[in-house]
């Protein structure tokens, strides 16, 4: 009879000794303590215990805010001791990779096993056969969400090409792993089998989750019922948008240069299609709309898919502020992000646009320069930041807490915090895991590489007018430049800027310029402003080899007889 350990009710130590196994290669397992040991029966026969697996597999789903941007060209980290800032000046290797998600992937992928396992098996309801049918079905999509999910994180991080050129992803794994079984003998699956893994899981999912969460009409004579299963109240796991939001991300991936190098249309079509099934659930273009642009600071936004639940809290604030405010200014845009946000009219910098002043470079700009990034003489809570070089807030004039770059990170911040000694105050913070306005990117991006910047395909807009209803929107009344890109390269150029600044300090930069190939915005050297804009100075380089497009399986992982990455 197979046993498990539970603890508090939730947990099995059969998963936590896999978690230790997947995590440092160890072959031995923690002994359970006699006083937590449950039967498998047991377990199946209280459904919050079971119910527990698939929970532990919630909490791990990290936040979005990684700031894994201070490794690109959009940020600099003014924290020596920062993985991702050590990752680029040389320090990314298969031994010490700060972008590693292998171990926790798959001991997440091991919680929706177990729960695949037994599902079928509890009953969830007793008292309502209804309920209990509907309650095996929710639950058993949400797991094959869950699993999709992380299944697609190993794919982002650890996928790439082995040194005889084949395309490879990770092992992939549909059982609940025992000590048994031989992972050493488990080989990497193909990218495309990997793909086709997680689109799978996911049009599992999608069969059978709703929509979104919410309350059966208050007329409904079963509201009771239906709200026990799919009311409001399970609002922050994961629904069918949801799951269809993370099946166009995948196809965005597959399509993508680093992954289709022989730029097959059908990929892109596929994940346009996809981004419309989301876009067109949300109401389309006309539901697009500029209270977005600040959704991290209503937890209610229009935009927001899913997220975490919320709590109070100040640590974003106490990182990120400037020193004047008391904060440790940690993440600092560079000039090079500054510069991609267009003048007022839509006119890129690149243009040389009459609208724009070289001596007053922060003027007429697009709206959302000033929403996402402190600059000089910009005001927060009512203080004038001043970042040139010699003021209290300017470069480098304190360790450790004044900005590298001559900017502040905005986005994200919530003015309503207070870091003054003595009267320090937290506000609602909650980490956002998807947002509508990633699927107009997805689409607008896979549509335009698929039909150019006119076509439409099957559906009713096209990526010309995505970009330019998301530009009007930000506060570009009157567009000067989108009527002049003919061209799917100028239009690619247009869309990738519009990703850019829409979806900046998410967590999705480091992963598009490699999904993109781009190897010269890899080693883009971030640069910074000690004059308010005036002029530039490099800040920081990036050492970079093509290998590094694709990032290496753990160390440990190779040596156990899985094959590396080239390069690695």
């Amino acid at each position: 009879m197979k046993r498990f350990n539970v603890t508090n009710t939730a947990i099995f130590s059969s998963i936590l000794a896999l978690s230790l196994l997947i995590t440092t290669g160890c072959d031995d397992f923690l002994t359970p303590d006699k006083d937590n040991i449950y039967t498998e029966d047991e377990i199946i026969r209280d459904p919050s215990m079971a119910e527990g697996v698939l929970l532990n597999a919630y909490s791990n789903i990290p936040n979005s805010t990684g700031f894994s941007e201070v490794a690109t060209d959009d940020a600099v980290s003014n924290d020596n001791s920062n993985n991702y800032r050590l990752a680029t000046n040389g320090e990314w290797k298969s031994t010490n990779n700060p972008f590693n998600v292998w171990g926790g992937s798959y001991t997440n992928i091991a919680y929706t096993n177990l729960f695949l396992n037994i599902v079928d098996r509890v009953n969830w309801s007793p008292m309502s056969e209804w309920k209990n049918e509907h309650f095996r079905k929710r639950l058993r999509a949400e797991a094959y969400a869950l699993r999709a999910f992380y299944e697609f994180r190993l794919l982002q991080v650890h996928s790439g090409y082995d040194e005889s050129g084949n395309l490879l992803g990770f092992p992939i794994t549909n059982t609940a792993v025992t000590i048994n079984d031989d992972w050493k003998a488990m080989g990497r699956d193909s990218y495309e089998d990997c793909v086709n893994q997680i689109v799978n899981d996911l049009d599992e999912a999608i069969s059978e989750l709703p929509d979104t969460w919410s309350d059966a009409p208050g007329a409904d004579p079963d509201k009771g019922t239906k709200d026990a299963v799919y009311g409001s109240r399970f609002s922050n796991r994961i629904s069918k948008r949801a799951a269809q939001m993370l099946k166009a991300r995948t196809l965005l991936h597959a399509a993508s240069p680093a992954f289709n190098p022989t730029n097959d249309v059908v990929k892109w079509e596929k994940a346009a299609d996809a981004a419309a099934e989301i876009i067109d659930a949300f109401g389309g273009l006309a539901n697009v709309k500029n209270t977005r642009l600040e959704f991290y600071l209503n937890e209610n936004n229009a935009d927001i898919l899913w997220r975490k639940d919320y709590s109070n809290a100040r640590s974003l604030e106490t990182d990120n502020f400037p020193p004047s405010l008391f904060g440790n200014g940690r993440v600092n845009p560079t000039q090079n992000f500054v510069d991609e946000f267009p003048t007022v009219d839509g006119m890129p910098l690149s243009t040389n646009p009459i609208t724009y002043d070289p001596a007053a470079p922060y003027a007429n700009r697009d709206p959302r320069l000033a929403k996402y990034v402190i600059t000089n003489g910009a005001s927060l809570k009512n203080t004038v930041i001043n970042t040139v070089n010699g003021a209290k807030d300017g470069i480098n004039m304190l360790a450790g807490a004044s900005t590298r770059t001559g900017y502040y990170l905005k986005k994200h911040m919530n003015a309503n915090v207070n870091l003054t000694p003595g009267n320090l105050i937290s506000q609602r913070r909650f980490a956002t895991l998807m947002r509508y306005t990633e699927a107009f990117m997805i689409y607008a991006e896979a549509a335009n590489e698929a039909w150019g910047p006119d076509g439409k395909g099957t559906h009713a807009y096209s990526a010309r007018e995505v970009i330019a209803k998301f530009r009007e929107t930000a506060g570009i009344a009157t567009d000067n430049y989108i009527g002049t890109v003919n061209t799917k390269e100028d239009m690619r150029k247009l869309v990738r800027s519009e990703r850019r600044i829409e979806l900046s300090f998410e967590g999705f930069r480091f992963w598009d310029i490699r999904r993109w190939a781009d190897t010269t915005l890899m080693k883009e050297r971030a640069r910074g402003t000690q004059d308010g804009g005036l002029t530039s100075f490099e800040v920081e380089s990036r050492v970079f080899d093509n290998y590094m497009i694709y990032g290496p399986i753990p160390d440990s992982e190779y040596r156990k007889g899985l094959v590396q990455n080239a390069g690695w």
